[in-house]
């Protein structure tokens, strides 16, 4: 099931994303689930949500992956959330939305994806900070004033702007992160060097993926 029922009715619930997104401990957990986006091609990237844990972690499923593989997961122990860069998310949120009309973008897909993306220095800060106004208010119920996700939340612990990330494309088209030893916050990432390690990031499907949201779109 893409979205399971028990997800997608707390998209307007407030007490849900200030738990989703580590805002409080509250009493009433986020439900157990596993969402399945796609993005054509038999591309899907994985959500599953571990309520009781206070654990996300993303995965993509393509026709050659043998399974779901691990691209990233958030928590509040080991986390290494950052999986995408701005232009990869905002790809894969565009196919989702055009396959599937109950996920228009900006909007809920973006919000429950924006925990695994970074900014970087060569990102347009202006541009994601719009788009991520758009998406938390989009799924604002009419007339709530309280609590309700924003934009300079969310940016704090994703801004790696001037903290020596450096971006290297290699021969195969894989992008890959580097950071300095000593920066600070340290950037938490599967996307390292590519290795031939099966707990590695899988570059490979990874490419496949982003090729059929690019499909999908026609660019």
């Amino acid at each position: 099931m893409p979205i399971p029922h028990s997800l997608r009715e707390r998209f307007r619930d407030p007490a849900f994303w200030q738990t989703f997104f580590f805002d409080v401990e509250a009493a009433t957990r986020v439900p157990d689930a596993t969402a399945e986006l796609s993005v054509g091609g038999g591309c899907q990237l994985v959500l599953e949500v571990k309520g009781r844990y206070d654990s996300y972690e993303l995965g993509i499923r393509t026709q050659t992956s043998n399974g779901v593989r691990s691209i990233g997961w958030d928590d509040l122990a080991h986390w290494h959330p950052f999986a995408f860069r701005w232009w990869e998310l905002d790809l894969i949120c565009r196919a989702v939305a055009a396959l599937d009309p109950l996920m228009p973008h900006p909007g809920p897909t973006l919000v429950l994806l924006c925990r695994f993306v970074s900014v970087q220095d060569d990102d347009d800060i202006e541009q994601i900070t719009s788009t991520m106004h758009t998406a938390f208010e989009s799924l604002r119920p009419s007339g709530w004033t309280g609590y309700w996700p924003n934009v300079t939340d969310w940016l704090d612990r994703r801004d790696f702007r001037g903290r020596d990330v450096s971006w290297t494309r290699d021969e195969l088209g894989n992008l890959y992160a580097t950071q300095q030893d000593d920066a600070d916050p340290p950037f938490y990432s599967m996307r390292g060097e590519p290795t031939d390690h099966p707990a590695g990031f899988p570059y490979d499907n990874w490419r496949t993926l982003l090729a059929a949201a690019g499909h999908t779109l026609g660019v």
